[in-house]
């Protein structure tokens, strides 16, 4: 049973912070309760007003009544008289007492339409939400970010119309775990899959942004990687949140791009024309134009978006559309993936420039999409990436491209070039254009941050801190620090960034190093002999944020090319 979102979450969605029928705004108090919320009062003063007529004509009969008996005393008369002034006053009373209802209840309705315009007004602001991320790809790969070999202009257009931050950092330098904390708001010592692999997954009981932003309202659908749960999970993403899945659920399959199917929902969606080791159907295009579709199909109502396309992940291969403008632009050496099953590239510059070019050409076509049906000023797009650029075998492709920038490290590994990632965000009217944030934040904070731009609550055991202040332009609240950990087997390596301060320990009770990222952003020079106390600080962190990983079964059998590609 959830804990928090699908079965117990707050549905407060930040309008008023009074009763359960004030935050449903779909299903309680929403703009199709208004009009007879609107006409309560109204028939409050008319039953007043039916209740006065009702008691003059009582009063008037009895008078009646009164005046054609024959009273055989004077007690008897006095009796009658006391009783018709007795009539009057009440006449008189339930008279006044229907006009002064009335009057209020004119008054109570014009503050009940001022406060019904403005829930009306609130619910039309709750924002779509299209959250973009690339697969291994580097900080210093988009142009905005300082690359000069590969185009990228659509994502650099998004910054120029957005805010372009610094100081992002992924949730881990690999896949599945940064995808873990996005997903849960937790950070590495307590997120629940903080390894690769296809048979770690996501329990009932945790929390996804998926969840909290559907019991918002929103419309969820997801299309791309997935990798926290298969089919046959409780991370099978239907069951954390999302209406709807295309693409993959396990790793390894996302590894490919010509497989012979992919999911959608419960569902193979089998791709024919890729039977006998052809190339005929990309697997990021058929991701691609699904996400379009969920966007289309859902204009009308809020919607959240998550696309996290497989590119620029390796296997190295990109129709020949997008590889043409960079073929023979280099020397080139050929490089054969290691890995058996496997596509290699005779030319891995240029396919490796190809594929980060599609993959900004799909987000200028998400872009104009959402011009196209009127969406730009109602959604927050986002674009980031899950970790740094592919390193071992590939390493002089990334180098080629100083896909790290002036980081030290790759995919992988803590230091920056590991997990300092891009992050660009955008919403007209909302978000200053062409801005930059030094802002520093991590992918545990997209959770508390989306849930406050759509205006409801998170559960508050997260490690998350909303950064929709910094997009806002409004007062930010700063991290005391950000944990990573990473277990390899019995082997545990940590990192901490605490201001400008950035620690690694690569071993349980190793040393720690430490740089000082305000002076040596490179991390070159490591400065712990001369900072006990700051190391001193840091190792309790270590200590104190790092918790014990769930015990996962191990999976049944191994995933191999051949149960994707044939």
């Amino acid at each position: 049973m959830k804990l928090y979102g699908r079965n117990n979450a707050v549905e407060n969605l930040g309008w008023t912070q009074g009763s359960k029928a004030a935050t449903e705004p779909r299903e309680g108090f929403g703009v199709r309760r208004i009009p007879a919320l609107l006409f309560r009062p109204f028939e409050a003063s008319l039953a007043c007003v039916k209740a006065q007529r009702r008691n003059a004509a009582h009063s008037k009969r009895f008078a009646t009544w009164a005046s054609a008996q024959t009273p055989r005393s004077l007690g008897a008369r006095w009796t009658i008289a006391v009783q018709s002034k007795r009539a009057m006053f009440s006449f008189l009373h339930s008279s006044l007492s229907g006009w002064l209802a009335f009057a209020l209840a004119i008054f109570s309705c014009s503050v009940l339409m001022s406060q019904t315009g403005s829930l009306a007004a609130s619910a039309v602001k709750q924002p779509n939400i299209v959250f973009i991320l690339a697969d291994d790809l580097g900080y210093a790969e988009l142009g905005c970010y300082g690359q000069q070999k590969i185009q990228t202009p659509n994502i650099d257009r998004l910054a120029a119309e957005g805010m372009r931050f610094t100081q992002c950092y992924s949730g881990c330098h690999v896949c599945a775990p940064s995808r873990s904390t996005l997903m849960t708001g937790l950070h590495t010592g307590h997120t629940p899959i903080r390894e690769n692999g296809g048979y770690r997954y996501l329990y009932d009981a945790d929390v996804t942004v998926a969840e909290v932003l559907k019991k918002a309202g929103y419309a969820t659908g997801g299309f791309g990687k997935w990798g926290l749960g298969t089919e046959e999970t409780s991370g099978f993403p239907l069951k954390q949140g999302f209406d709807e899945w295309f693409g993959f659920y396990h790793q390894v399959h996302a590894h490919f791009y010509y497989p012979y199917y992919l999911w959608h929902n419960d569902t193979k969606f089998f791709l024919p024309e890729n039977e006998g080791h052809k190339r005929a159907r990309y697997s990021h295009d058929e991701i691609h134009k699904q996400a379009l579709h969920f966007i289309n199909q859902h204009k009308d109502q809020p919607f959240f978006c998550y696309i996290p396309y497989t590119l620029p992940h390796v296997e190295l291969v990109v129709p020949e559309d997008s590889m043409k403008p960079y073929r023979g632009k280099w020397e080139e050496k050929p490089l054969p993936d290691p890995r058996a099953g496997y596509i290699g590239a005779e030319e891995p510059f240029a396919t490796h420039a190809g594929m980060v070019s599609r993959l900004d050409r799909s987000v200028g076509e998400v872009m104009a999409l959402l011009k196209k049906l009127h969406l730009e000023d109602d959604t927050v797009l986002v674009f980031s990436s899950d970790n740094g650029p592919q390193a071992s075998q590939w390493l002089r492709v990334a180098d080629f491209f100083k896909a790290n920038g002036p980081f030290r490290g790759y995919k992988g590994e803590f230091y920056e070039g590991g997990t300092r990632v891009p992050l660009v965000a955008r919403w007209p009217g909302k978000i200053k254009s062409g801005t930059t944030n030094d802002h520093i934040c991590a992918f545990w904070d997209f959770l508390p941050t989306f849930a406050e731009l759509a205006g409801t609550t998170v559960p508050n055991t997260i490690d998350g801190l909303s950064f929709a202040p910094a997009l806002l332009g409004r007062q930010q609240k700063q991290h005391d620090f950000l944990y990573w950990e990473m277990a390899q087997g019995k082997n545990l390596s940590q990192a901490v960034r605490m201001g400008n301060w950035k620690a690694i320990r690569h071993k349980p009770n190793g040393p720690v190093e430490l740089y000082n990222l305000a002076e040596d952003i490179g991390e070159k020079t490591n400065v712990a002999a001369k900072h006990d106390d700051v190391v001193d600080k840091i190792a309790r962190l270590m200590t104190t944020e790092h918790t014990a990983e769930r015990a996962y079964p191990p999976e049944k059998g191994s995933q191999k090319p051949k149960d994707y590609v044939r």
